[in-house]
């Protein structure tokens, strides 16, 4: 039960930074318009808008394990629990 409780304690962590970086991002996008408007070349903001994106795919594979590593969690407490019961 330890082990299951990390494990969605560890999921609601990274759901909270996925939130995080989707506001960055959607922040970016903004920023995207309003250099495209005014015509200005920023290579920091691309810059920045590519390590957000890619630190958006991380986490998104990471949750991805988690919830597997979880739902294997799962599966073994309800196999005890049939051994148990």
């Amino acid at each position: 039960m330890k082990d299951r409780l990390k494990a969605t304690q560890d999921i609601a962590a990274a759901n909270a930074e996925q939130m995080r970086l989707n506001q960055k991002s959607s922040g970016l996008l903004v920023l995207d318009l309003k250099v495209e408007r005014d015509g200005i070349v920023d290579s920091t903001h691309e810059n920045e808008h590519a390590r957000t994106e890619a630190a958006v795919e991380d986490n998104i594979r990471k949750i991805d394990r988690l919830e597997r590593e979880l739902s294997a969690l799962d599966e073994e407490l309800e196999a005890t629990m049939k051994k148990e019961g």
